[in-house]
Parts: structure tokens; C-alpha cells; sequence
């Protein structure tokens, strides 16, 4: 059998790196993931009946749902490779069989297209908030196809998958691959296990995540834009002493700033992939160097989107930016100015009522 270079520059260290980087990774994204979980459910986030924030919340929790789970099939990592794999001497705690590998492959699958397509939705829920301010009304009418699309393109290409024989062993965990890997029959190496594989890896893993990264690029750009001219509008109103203008820029930033953090950490874990695919392009071999940050970063996506979410614990998620009636429990340094300057024309007010017959 053709063994690839990269297992072939393996050594027990480095196989045992492999073998336990993404375990701690993929349980530190299922806290991450169980956090959010907690505190959505717990502080009743789901149902409220006014704020375009709910709609946030469940596309969050979908989200949530696809990290857990693909950190889940990493954070097993070497655990369901089959015992009696062909690659045997280069991967390091393999104590399964083939039906764990596919449960892992599939897992992996479903939950990495259900939070490519998911952080996607999310990417077009600021862009239609922040850029068009969108109601409630209007978002909750393309909420289904959001978490629709999600579910459904995740399900059926994962399905096809495990049906196809596409489950297999690779370096560190079981995933979409053919079984020997790089077998085909033109180089003479047939295969056991998934063949054809080549359209199925560029349609249901490179195609969506290079996809994913170009739409949530684009809608961060036109939300920038959009956040710069309207912060050149409130500097305008500032010099006349606005401070509800103000109010609503600050709540534009808080959600630009929520924005470009969750687009930033799909960003982050989807580069090793992406350098993978180039560099298997270019030479036809990965490096180890390259593996390992896979290895670390890829499981970790729950994990990073629990530090930005936890941010907001202590008020609302997301503060409207055409809603400025509605009090947060933990108010920035601009609307507690406005909140005292609003006070203090009621007590005004107040006063002059008082002393009039």
C-alpha cells in the first residue's frame, strides 16, 4: 500500500499529538457549547415576543448545536479509527471499528456544514439588522429557510456520505475521504472504500467552507461601510448635542462589533483547512505543522464563540439599533449619558409643572 508522506514523517510523539490535541480542544468547545446552551434556556431568550434579538438567539443556538457536535466527533479524535486499519502504524490509539468510524465521520460532516451554514445566516441576520433594519416582523418571515437550509443541505450531505463509503480513517480522526487514502485505480492502488471521493470532498467540504468565507466576507464589508457612514452622520448630530443619535450609533457598534467577532472566529478555524487544500494543490502533501493546527484549532469553534457570547451576559444580546425605548440591564458610558441627559430634562420638566398655577 502507497502511504502518504505526511504519515510517513509521523513519529510515535507526533502521533500521540495528534491523538490528544483535539480532545482537549473538543471538550473545551463542548463547554463553550453547554454554556450557551445554559444561558440562552435559562434567561428565556428564545420567545420574547418584540425584539429582533430572538431570532438572533435561535440562529445562535443552531449554531451551537453544529460546534457540539463536530466537537464532539473530534474531541474522540483517534479513539473510532478501526483497530485493524491499513494505517495502523501511524496513528496512535485506535481502538474502534468501522461503525464507530462512520458514526465520527458523519458527526463531523453534519456538524461542520450545519455551523458553516449557520454562521453564514448569522453574517446575513446583522447584515439585514444593521445595513436595511429589518422588523422582527420581516426577519421571522426568512428565519425557516435560514435554519432549514442548515438542517437539510447538513443532513443530506453527510447521509450521502456515510451511504457512499466515504467514512474513513485519515490522520487524526475518521472523515470524508477514500479507504486507502489517494487510492484510485489509475495510480494502481484500488480501493476498499470510496471511491469515486474527489467531487464529494469539493462539493460537500472545500465548496461550502470557501463559500461560507466569501459571503460572510462580503456582508462585513457592507455592514463596515454602512457602520462608517452612519458614524459620520452621528458626528454631524453630536455637533448640534443629539445624544439620542448618539445612543443609536453606540448600538450600532455593539452589533458590528458582535458581527465581525463571530465571522472572526469562523475565519480562524476554517484557515488550516484552507491552507490544507492549497497546499495539497500545489505539492500533493501537508505538513505536519499544518496537521497540528488543524488538530487544535478546527474543534475549537464552540469554545471561542462562548468568550464572544459571554461578553453580553449581563445585558441583552443585542441592543436594536431603531429601539431605543428599551432599558439594558448594563449600559455603556454613551447611554448612560444619554439616559442621565433624558432624566434630567423629565426632572426639568417636572419642576416648571410644579411651580405653574
Amino acid at each position: 500500500m502507497a502511504v502518504p508522506a505526511l504519515f510517513k514523517s509521523l513519529t510515535l510523539s507526533r502521533q500521540k499529538a495528534l491523538a490528544i490535541c483535539p480532545k482537549v480542544a473538543g471538550l473545551l468547545s463542548m463547554g463553550g457549547t453547554v454554556y450557551i446552551f445554559l444561558k440562552i434556556f435559562a434567561s428565556n431568550r428564545l420567545n420574547r415576543p418584540i425584539r429582533p434579538e430572538v431570532v438572533y438567539n435561535r440562529l445562535l443556538l443552531g449554531l451551537s448545536i453544529g460546534d457540539f457536535f463536530y466537537a464532539l466527533s473530534l474531541f474522540l479524535s483517534t479513539w473510532p479509527v478501526p483497530k485493524d486499519t491499513l494505517l495502523n502504524d501511524y496513528i496512535w490509539g485506535n481502538i474502534g471499528n468501522q461503525a464507530t468510524c462512520n458514526f465520527q465521520g458523519f458527526f463531523q460532516l453534519w456538524g461542520g456544514l450545519m455551523a458553516v451554514v449557520y454562521i453564514s445566516s448569522l453574517s446575513l441576520y446583522f447584515l439585514l439588522v444593521i445595513r436595511f433594519k429589518w422588523s422582527l416582523e420581516r426577519l421571522r418571515k426568512v428565519e425557516p429557510a435560514m435554519h432549514g437550509l442548515s438542517w437539510i443541505f447538513a443532513s443530506v450531505a453527510s447521509a450521502t456520505c456515510l451511504f457512499k463509503g466515504l467514512t474513513n480513517p485519515t490522520i487524526f480522526a475518521c472523515g470524508i475521504d477514500s479507504y486507502p487514502i489517494k487510492c484510485n485505480s489509475s495510480n494502481g492502488v484500488p480501493c476498499i472504500r470510496g471511491e469515486p471521493v474527489l467531487m464529494y470532498q469539493l462539493g460537500f467540504v472545500i465548496a461550502p467552507v470557501f463559500l461560507g468565507l466569501t459571503f460572510t466576507a462580503i456582508c462585513m464589508i457592507l455592514m463596515y461601510v454602512t457602520v462608517r457612514k452612519r458614524q459620520s452622520a452621528a458626528a454631524r448630530f453630536r455637533e448640534e448635542n443629539d445624544t439620542t443619535s448618539e445612543t443609536v450609533n453606540e448600538q450600532i457598534r455593539e452589533d458590528f462589533r458582535r458581527a465581525w467577532q463571530f465571522t472572526g472566529v469562523f475565519f480562524l478555524i476554517s484557515m488550516p483547512t484552507v491552507v490544507s487544500v492549497l497546499l495539497f494543490a500545489q505539492k500533493g502533501t501537508v505538513p505536519f505543522i499544518n496537521a497540528m493546527l488543524r488538530a487544535i484549532v478546527c474543534p475549537s469553534q464552540g469554545f471561542l464563540n462562548a468568550i464572544v457570547f459571554s461578553q453580553d451576559i449581563e445585558g441583552e444580546l443585542i441592543r436594536s439599533i431603531w429601539d431605543t425605548s428599551i432599558q439594558t440591564r448594563k449600559l455603556g458610558p454613551t447611554a448612560k449619558r444619554a439616559m442621565q441627559y433624558k432624566l434630567s430634562n423629565e426632572e426639568t420638566k417636572c419642576s416648571i409643572d410644579e411651580k405653574m398655577p
